[in-house]
């Protein structure tokens, strides 16, 4: 059974400023639970649920948690001994995740878990919307912002569908029962929890049978790792009644995307289905993996009954989610035609995607990455991929390397974004090509770099997860 709402009515958060902690602290007080919280520093997400009356403390002390809580949810970033969680482990508070909370607080709705590693909050987006265009009124819970929803990264709907983004990061999607799993695909990351890519497998492995009886898999028809793992499991899945639908490009999909066009400023794609009906559609947001995250969300919400020329419209006016491919307002110190793109890409596989994607969205402009690389142990791991992504850049300014709190071990052998620009430009020297590739050792001094660089026309892209998109353009 769910966690009846009824019995908590004081809940603390702590690290309540996270993309997903956020989103439950809105939920709780949708409810008419009396939420505080607590974070290391102010942001943008506390000064946003301050201004919705939550009581925020900024830093972590025991004196932070209030006298009559009822229940702490606390971030995974937030150990054992955060001074906040051993003063209600004293108290005898219960404690428990975001993750946890919600795979309890869910109960028997109907939820909608969106995974992979790429293109999860876009696909999570994207079947919220397409299922409010369809009148399901679903709740949204996803790791980003979506500029339709008021909430930003949380939509309330009274129905029982629930779409929520999926996170491999720390098994937290083990927390669910899902009704629906989505495989949007499946590559080595979060290299800190997971050593090689069967230790991934096997916890995705475990997703799919923690799925209700009936359910149901929307799986990534092009993605071998997606298969191999569909293919050990269907028969289990099948005798607990689970069906699987495919989608992708090849024709072995049971949603197959067809007649491909991408062009300058939007794509053009259709879906066949099962019955073989095939519905054209337009994208305004740019890239391949973009038409595969339509895909999946398209066939997921026609999989629960929605006719596809239904969804038409709803697809050609989104304009995509904070962080993904979003086009930011141009400086006016700029200069003359030059756009400016922030994205969350932070895998060699999402980096090279963005760059595939400006390339085909604006043809003819000069791709200007700036990136930062997330993470030095991911850096290290991934290191000999990262290399190759970067080769659809024209000019390429590297960040030093952002260090996430309580991800990072002091016994790792160090490694910087400068040992990155060395490999680069050995390869580029390979395969002989010329451009510039420079370092930076933090978000300050690229703006000083920008203003010699930039010229007409350009396409300036600032790349990572760190705190990249923090820079300021209007100092430029």
């Amino acid at each position: 059974m769910g966690m009846s709402l009824q019995e908590i009515r004081r809940a603390h958060l702590i690290g309540i400023g996270g993309i997903n902690m956020s989103g439950v602290a809105k939920l709780l007080k949708r409810s008419g639970i009396y939420v505080t919280g607590s974070d290391v520093a102010q942001s943008e997400a506390t000064d946003e649920l301050v201004g919705l009356g939550i009581s925020v403390a900024i830093g972590h002390d025991a004196s932070h948690v209030p006298s009559d809580v009822d229940l702490i949810i606390y971030t995974s970033a937030a150990p054992e001994n955060n001074p906040e969680r051993v003063a209600a482990r004293m108290r005898g508070i219960p404690q428990m995740t975001n993750f946890a909370f919600l795979g309890q607080w869910l109960g028997e709705k109907r939820c909608m878990l969106i995974c992979g590693t790429h293109g999860k909050s876009t696909t999570t987006a994207m079947a919220g919307l397409l299922l409010l265009a369809a009148d399901q009124d679903p709740t949204v819970i996803v790791g980003s912002r979506v500029p339709e929803f008021p909430d930003g990264n949380v939509r309330f709907g009274s129905s029982d569908f629930v779409v929520i983004e999926g996170d491999e990061y720390a098994k937290h999607f083990l927390e669910f029962e899902p009704s629906v799993v989505v495989l949007n695909n499946l590559e080595l990351d979060h290299t800190d929890i997971y050593p090689d890519l069967d230790s991934l497998m096997e916890v995705f492995r475990e997703l799919l049978q923690k799925i209700r009886n009936g359910g149901m898999v929307i799986a990534n028809a092009d993605d071998r790792h997606v298969q191999t793992l569909v293919g050990q499991e269907r028969f289990a899945l099948l005798e607990r009644g689970i069906r699987v639908r495919t989608f992708g490009f090849g024709s072995h999909a049971d949603h197959q995307i067809l007649d491909y066009q991408p062009r300058a400023g939007e794509q053009l794609f259709s879906l066949r289905d099962a019955q073989n009906r095939v519905q054209r559609f337009r994208l305004l947001i740019p890239g391949r993996m973009n038409v595969m995250n339509a895909a999946a969300a398209l066939t997921l919400v026609h999989s629960l009954g929605v006719a596809l020329d239904v969804l038409e419209k709803t697809l050609a006016s989104f304009h995509g989610i904070w962080r993904r491919f979003q086009l930011l307002p141009s400086p006016a110190g700029a200069g003359e035609d030059v756009l400016f793109v922030s994205d969350y890409a932070h895998h060699p596989t999402a980096v090279a995607a963005t760059l595939e994607a400006a390339k085909s969205f604006y043809p003819g402009r000069r791709i200007v990455l700036v990136f930062q690389p997330h993470q030095r142990k991911r850096t290290r791991d991934l290191f000999f991929d990262y290399i190759p992504s970067f080769d659809r850049a024209d000019a390429l300014l590297i960040l030093e390397i952002y260090d996430v709190i309580g991800r990072e071990s002091a016994d790792q052998e160090p490694i910087s974004s400068r040992d990155l620009q060395d490999a680069i430009v050995r390869h580029d020297a390979e395969r002989g090509v010329m451009r510039t590739v420079d370092y930076v050792p933090s978000p300050n001094d690229v703006l000083l770099v920008l203003k010699r660089w930039i010229r007409k026309g350009d396409l300036v892209l600032f790349v990572g997860a760190g705190d990249i998109y923090k820079i300021d353009l209007t100092r430029l």
